[in-house]
């Protein structure tokens, strides 16, 4: 089954990061292609604006546009070469030099809609998630923006190619299980791995109550765990059908949680010698906590990758 992601390029130490993951998941990840998709510099608006009126004007943009995209083009042959002599094979790789128009991540997410790529995959800087957020950076826009497109953040050289998906029984969690069982889809001997952090309720809730009260909420709300992730399980059934993977191949955790659930899942998956964790955006009815969870492991994530699905 063939399987298509974009990688955001930009030449950057952190982008040869993302190239090189990418490269060692088509090794594990059957029928991966790859579109590398360069955004070119932004054009000056005065210039624009002079060359609808000035000839000199005029040749000067079209000097700078065709400069744009011969450098553009440059860094993008630089990567594909940099793919096939780690094993891809070329006819797998595909370019896209594309002119800026509102904005670098805007315009990454509106190639992404218009292609429907399976994800996209992009090196994070050597900055907090936090840091991120003030100032902008792409990676952050497109972790938080992305509608539909998976984004894969990748953060440093990722050691191990194995995947652990984190679930809590959602339907956005069901949706993170389908993005991961297509991408391993065609490979026999794949192990699905899941992890499943039971839930405390001071991860939800910070009032403190007589020993009785809290003990009976805890037990009303493991029910309701227990209940929900069965119904989950069940439907994930289908999802794997669907993907031509059989029960046998599925390994699932369940881990008591004596941190912070996300703190939970990213000890799991070092433990685990897992290098990528895969995870929903958002859990029950778009939750604020479960959002938290998705938002907490890809900030501390070093020397991994998140798969965030939407």
């Amino acid at each position: 089954m063939q399987k298509k992601i974009a990688i955001a390029v930009d030449g950057s130490v952190h982008c040869g990061c993302a190239v090189r993951y990418a490269a060692n998941m088509a090794k594990v990840l059957p029928g991966l292609n790859f579109e590398l998709v360069h955004v070119q510099p932004s054009l000056s608006q005065y210039l624009i604006e002079e060359a609808e009126r000035k000839a000199k004007a005029n040749r000067a943009l079209q000097a700078l546009i065709k400069a744009n995209r011969e450098a553009s083009l440059d860094i993008l042959e630089k990567v594909r070469r940099q793919m096939v002599q780690q094993g891809v094979d070329a006819e797998r790789i595909e370019l896209c030099s594309r002119i800026r128009t509102t904005g670098l991540a805007e315009d990454l997410l509106d190639e992404c809609r218009s292609k429907a790529y399976d994800a996209i995959a992009l090196g994070r800087r050597g900055v907090t998630y936090l840091q991120e957020l003030v100032t902008g950076s792409v990676t952050a826009n497109l972790l938080e923006h992305s509608q539909i497109t998976p984004v894969w953040m990748v953060d440093g050289e990722v050691p191990d190619n194995r995947i652990v998906l984190a679930v809590d029984g959602s339907q956005n969690a069901l949706r993170a299980l389908d993005h991961y069982a297509f991408m391993v889809s065609g490979q026999k001997d794949a192990k699905i791995h899941i992890i499943h952090v039971k839930p405390r309720l001071r991860d939800i809730c910070t009032i403190d109550f007589d020993n009785q009260t809290m003990a009976a909420a805890e037990e009303i709300m493991l029910d309701s765990d227990r209940h929900c992730i069965d119904q989950f399980y069940s439907q994930a059934l289908g999802v794997f059908k669907k993907n031509g993977l059989e029960t046998d191949q599925i390994d699932i955790q369940t881990i008591e949680s004596r941190i912070s659930v996300a703190g939970a899942i990213l000890d799991a998956a070092r433990k685990g010698g897992f290098g990528t964790i895969v995870v929903g955006r958002r859990g029950f009815k778009n939750s604020k906590f479960s959002g938290s969870v998705s938002r907490s492991i890809i900030q501390k994530a070093t020397r991994m990758a998140v798969w965030l699905v939407p």
